[in-house]
């Protein structure tokens, strides 16, 4: 190996990283996004009693909650403009938790929606808890929250 290849390998390791990271704070933005969209689209379901919509969203909801601890990889703050505090990279397995109660959640609220006969202020209350487990998250691991 030449005195110029190792320092040419870690640069090549830290530009994968840095596009690893970069894909995954992408994707993680466009997650939360449709996430925020979701919940609008919930809202306006549960006034006009669209089960079907509620349970489609909150699925949504479920199988993006389920993928956020992979996507805040460490190094993945994003850019200057990054909303993510430090404090998620700094009490990961307490990040991981609430990611894992949106889940859960998000998931209840699917399963009571599909319900033959859904009980209305059952998935009320379950919507209020999805919107909890947001507002709780972003209080504690966003800016500006």
């Amino acid at each position: 190996m030449t005195k110029h290849a190792l320092p040419i390998l870690i640069l090549g390791g830290l530009i994968l990283s840095a596009a690893i990271a970069g894909d995954a704070v992408s994707e993680r933005e466009h997650g939360f996004k449709n996430s925020k969209r979701a919940v609008t689209t919930i809202k306006d379901a549960l006034s006009t009693g669209d089960m079907a919509t509620v349970a489609a969203s909150a699925k949504t909801m479920a199988d993006f909650a389920e993928r956020i601890p992979d996507l805040f990889p460490p190094g993945s703050k994003g850019g200057f403009f990054s909303a993510a505090k430090d404090d998620i990279w700094r009490d990961f397995p307490d990040f991981t938790q609430k990611s894992k109660t949106l889940q859960r959640d998000a998931q209840a609220l699917a399963t009571l929606a599909t319900a033959p006969s859904p009980d209305r202020a059952a998935v009320n209350a379950a919507f209020s808890n999805v919107t909890e487990d947001c507002k709780t998250c972003h209080q504690t691991y966003k800016k500006g929250r």
